[in-house]
């Protein structure tokens, strides 16, 4: 795909709700990085027709995000897909999951772009985002014996570990 052929986010946006309708759950063009919100379920999917359609041949940063506020009003956790082109650097998009705290699980894209094995094993281990299909969703940061997700909002520091004093200050 030639730059001058390249789709802005407005068309990219168009696209994906023509092509996937209401599995497109959210649209914000006056964002810093413009977005398509998804259905959870159907982003590998949605992840193939960007690469394959749209030019958009690298995952450039997959991050998880907690919604939790002090008021209670979100609970929800998130993934956010940063994706670009190369070598058309000026090629971005991004594409919004949102997911529920109590079973945050997503399709993985490891398939789509390969670097998102580690950044998917990276949110699991951290978040607790379930990636759906992934081939190694395993520990990547923590001990393999480490118990919850500790940048979760709400996640308490255990006071030991193997017998090691933790939460020190």
């Amino acid at each position: 795909m030639s730059d001058a052929s390249r789709p802005g986010p407005a068309e990219i946006a168009k696209r994906l709700q023509d092509e996937f309708g209401d599995k497109i759950v959210a649209v914000d063009l006056e964002a810093v990085d413009p977005f398509c919100q998804v259905d959870p379920m159907a982003v590998d999917e949605i992840a193939t027709f960007l690469r394959d359609r749209l030019g958009f041949n690298y995952l450039r940063c997959l991050s998880s995000v907690d919604y939790l506020d002090k008021k209670k009003t979100s609970e929800e956790l998130g993934v956010v897909y940063h994706l670009g082109a190369i070598p058309d650097a000026r090629h971005l998009f991004c594409l919004k999951v949102r997911l529920p705290r109590d079973e945050p699980t997503v399709k993985t894209v490891s398939a789509v772009w390969p670097t998102a094995d580690w950044h998917e094993r990276e949110a699991w281990d951290l978040m607790g985002i379930v990636f759906e299909g992934h081939p190694n969703l395993t520990r990547i940061l923590c001990a393999e014996d480490w118990e919850g997700h500790p940048l979760r909002k709400d996640y308490v520091s255990p006071d030991t570990y193997h017998g090691i004093k933790n939460n020190v200050v």
